[in-house]
C-alpha cells in the first residue's frame, strides 16, 4: 500500500505542476485572442479562426483530461491514507475552466444554429440607404464591400419580417436630430452627417474581437408631414455576426419608435 501511495505522489506532483498553469493560462489564451484581434495586433483570421476555434479546443480539452485525472489520483490518496497530498484547488480549476469553455462554446454554436448568417441588414430592399465615396475610403481594410448583396433578402424576410422602413408621425428635421441623437448614445462612431440630405453613416465595434460594422441611416420626408426611417447596417468581416447587425437596426426602429433605448 504505502509504495502505491509513494507512486501516486510522484505523479501527483508533476502533474500539478502541469495542471496549474494549465488552467491559468487558458482563459489568458482566449482573452489575449480577443482583444489582441480588437486592438488589431493580428487579423480575426489568427485570433478568432486560429487562437480561438482551432487551439482553444486542444486547451480546454487538455484542462478537462489534466484536471479529471489530477482529482482522481488526489482523491485516490486521500482514500488510502487519509491525508491530503497536492493542492486540490488546482484540478478545481481545471475543470472549471474545461466547464467554461465548453459552455461557452455550446452558447455559440446555439447562437450561430438559430440565426442566419445574415451580414447585410436593412429595411428598404428596393433602395437601401447607400455610403458616401468618402466613407467607403475611410473603411480601410474591410473585407466585404458596400455594395447591397440581395442574396440575403430572403433570409431576412424569415427570421426578421419587423424589420422594415419605419414611419413616424414627426417631420423630418427633428426626426433626423433623433436618429443622430440616438447614434452617439448608443456610442456609434458617427462619419458624415447631413441634415439637408437628412442622413448619416457610422461605424459600430464588436465588445469581443472589435468587429467593425458600417451603419447607414436615411430620414425621408413624406408629403403628409410624416417621415420615413430607414437604416441599413452590415459588418465588414465575412463572419458569423450572430444576428449582431439584426438586433442593432430592430434596437434602433424600436427606439425612433418610441419603444426602447439606445444599445
Amino acid at each position: 500500500m504505502e509504495r502505491f501511495t509513494d507512486m501516486l505522489r510522484v505523479v501527483i506532483q508533476p502533474l500539478g505542476w502541469i495542471t496549474a498553469p494549465l488552467a491559468l493560462l487558458t482563459p489568458l489564451w482566449f482573452l489575449i485572442a480577443a482583444l489582441g484581434t480588437k486592438l488589431s495586433f493580428w487579423g480575426w483570421e489568427f485570433g478568432l479562426s486560429w487562437m480561438t476555434l482551432d487551439i482553444g479546443p486542444k486547451l480546454i480539452l487538455a484542462c478537462a483530461i489534466a484536471g479529471s485525472l489530477m482529482t482522481v489520483l488526489v482523491v485516490a490518496h486521500r482514500l488510502m491514507t487519509q491525508r491530503w497530498f497536492g493542492v486540490i484547488s488546482v484540478p478545481i480549476l481545471a475543470l472549471l475552466v474545461a466547464i467554461g469553455g465548453y459552455g461557452g462554446r455550446y452558447v455559440f454554436d446555439g447562437l450561430a444554429d438559430s440565426r442566419p448568417m445574415l451580414l447585410d441588414v436593412t429595411t428598404d430592399f428596393q433602395d437601401p440607404p447607400h455610403f458616401t465615396p468618402a466613407y467607403a475610403a475611410r473603411r480601410g481594410g474591410a473585407q466585404r464591400s458596400l455594395d447591397f448583396d440581395p442574396s440575403g433578402l430572403q433570409l431576412q424576410a424569415e427570421y426578421y419580417p419587423g424589420i422594415t422602413s419605419l414611419t413616424v408621425e414627426r417631420e423630418a428635421g427633428a426626426v433626423f436630430r433623433e436618429a443622430l441623437m440616438y447614434g452617439r448614445e448608443a456610442g456609434w462612431r458617427i462619419g458624415t452627417a447631413s441634415d439637408a440630405a437628412g442622413m448619416f453613416e457610422a461605424g459600430a465595434e464588436s465588445l469581443m474581437f472589435g468587429f467593425r460594422d458600417d451603419i447607414a441611416v436615411r430620414v425621408t420626408a413624406l408629403e403628409d408631414g410624416r417621415s420615413q426611417v430607414d437604416i441599413r447596417s452590415l459588418a465588414r468581416q465575412p463572419v458569423h455576426d450572430l444576428g449582431r447587425n439584426a438586433k442593432r437596426v430592430e434596437r434602433f426602429l424600436a427606439a425612433m419608435g418610441g419603444e426602447g433605448e439606445a444599445g
